[in-house]
């Protein structure tokens, strides 16, 4: 399979074709990050994905999600959160593409409203120019936690389509 091929999978599927692995346990999709600070201390942080999405008719791709994208939780700000009644963005997350184990495609996206909606990051000024890929991403999350409230908050977002 090519990459091309994976993301059109991922586009053309359907939640009902992922399985979802709730977070009530490891998910071993790690990070892990050293530290040194005064004199000698040092150590080794440590951050899963806390969700895990299997594609059903081949079980070879999975999406992990829900990492945050920096290893501190800091809050963002984006001037369209305001549109949402909880317009706090605690933190940019990622979405990792795996074929057959191995990390082949990464996409950024935020909870928003409180964590009931997900919706896609980009690039560009407050993260508004995203691919078709990337929005279908962020559907599918939105989906299969079923949420379910993607376009309510999507529509309410002035995203600018590269493709």
């Amino acid at each position: 399979m090519t990459l091309d091929e994976l993301q059109k999978t991922i586009m053309d599927s359907d939640s009902t074709d992922w399985k979802r692995i709730l977070a009530m346990g490891p998910t071993y999709r790690d990070r892990f990050a050293s530290w040194t600070g005064p004199g000698d201390q040092a150590g080794i942080d440590h951050d899963s994905h806390p969700e895990i999405a299997v594609y059903r008719p081949d079980i070879d791709l999975t999406i992990a999600f829900g990492l945050p994208e920096s290893g501190t939780s800091m809050s963002v700000s984006f001037d369209w959160s305001e549109n949402f009644p909880d317009s706090e963005i605690s933190e940019i997350s990622i979405a990792d593409i795996f074929w057959r184990g191995s990390l082949v495609d990464r996409v950024n996206f935020v909870y928003v409203d409180g964590g009931r909606g997900i919706l896609p990051l980009g690039g560009g000024h407050q993260g508004l120019r995203i691919t078709q890929y990337g929005r279908a991403v962020a559907y599918l999350l939105d989906r299969v936690t079923e949420r379910d409230e993607f376009h309510r908050y999507y529509d309410s977002v002035p995203y600018e389509l590269q493709d």
